[in-house]
């Protein structure tokens, strides 16, 4: 029997981007078998662009209350026992024509559950190229368990729209968490992928992830409590399911990288004006990495803005602090 695709898109007041989503799953190369568009109360044209879209059949399921972003992802995973294939996909964010096609074929012989995951290009509101998530060499990296959490740990990059899950008809058991609400995707791929037989990345571009001004990350970026507190969470949650203990020289890696990632964040409050914050920042961060790693990850964070942004001239979105 052939395999099922499954694509799910929580939405909610989806109307500006909504229409391309749907007509980048409608040129697949090798079409879901199933696109189910749970709505979590919107009150805008969402779900007459959905019943109106023809290029494509597309259930809209509506949910009368708002319970929030992260419980309407956990409703996207209610569905993975009806399906060989489960996709998360933001309603804003697209997929190139031979993502399921490429996706699908990396996953076909995991007889049990699998993950994989590929670069996504980064593009504003008016679809223009802002950045590349990775090198696109079209290599394929399979991960031991080991390192991939060591990967997750340190917060390495993975879209949403960039991965597919394969379930083989069984339930997740895991569930994304639903008090970190920009961090819980980093912490449900790391639980996840501790029950998959396979994990793969595969470096090519065959998404589009969208930063605009309405982007949920957008409008929790000024809880430092969701830009540090639960980064380094993360790191420890995640880094425990290695089950061993962190050597010095692990503590200090992560440490410095939360220092870098803490310091661009900081830097880009400064550049958008917002000095209280960005030292707010600065102290809740430096509270965990100490001096001497803050200042040595504060050194890599002008050399990284000389380089990349000054010298090398990548666009970024105005209003991405992670950039």
């Amino acid at each position: 029997m052939k395999a099922t695709v499954t694509t799910t898109i929580p939405a909610y007041n989806g109307q500006a981007f909504l229409q391309f989503t749907l007509e980048s799953l409608a040129k697949q190369t090798r079409r879901p078998d199933r696109v189910l568009v749970l709505d979590d109360g919107s009150t805008d044209r969402t779900a007459e662009i959905v019943r109106g879209f023809g290029a494509l059949k597309a259930e809209f399921i509506p949910n009368t209350v708002n319970p929030g972003l992260f419980e309407n992802f956990n409703r996207c995973l209610d569905h993975a026992g009806e399906t060989d294939y489960l996709h998360i996909l933001h309603q804003d964010d697209m997929i190139l024509p031979e993502f399921y096609e490429r996706m699908t074929r990396e996953l076909e012989n995991c007889q049990g559950r699998g993950m994989a995951w590929c670069l996504d290009e980064r593009i504003d509101e008016e679809g223009k190229p802002l950045s590349v998530s990775g090198k696109a060499d079209g290599g394929v990296k399979h991960f031991g368990m080991d390192e991939f959490l060591a990967r997750k740990a340190e917060i390495s990059n993975q879209a949403f729209c960039a991965t597919l899950l394969k379930t083989n008809r069984q339930p997740i058991p895991e569930r994304f968490p639903t008090d970190m609400p920009i961090l819980g995707d980093m912490v449900f791929w790391a639980k996840y992928g501790a029950h998959c037989q396979q994990l793969s990345e595969i470096n090519l571009p065959l998404a589009k992830y969208r930063w605009h001004g309405s982007n949920q990350t957008v409008f929790r970026a000024p809880s430092v409590n969701a830009l540090i507190v639960d980064e380094w969470r993360t790191m420890q949650i995640v880094e425990a399911l290695r089950g061993k203990s962190p050597g010095v020289v692990r503590r200090m890696k992560l440490n410095g990288l939360l220092a870098v990632r803490s310091g661009i964040k900081a830097k880009r409050f400064r550049q958008l004006g917002n000095l209280p914050h960005a030292r707010k920042i600065t102290e809740v961060a430096r509270g965990y990495t100490g001096w001497p790693l803050w200042l040595a990850g504060q050194f890599l964070v002008e050399l990284r803005e000389l380089i990349v942004f000054k010298i090398g001239g990548r666009p970024r979105h105005p209003q991405n602090v992670f950039s």
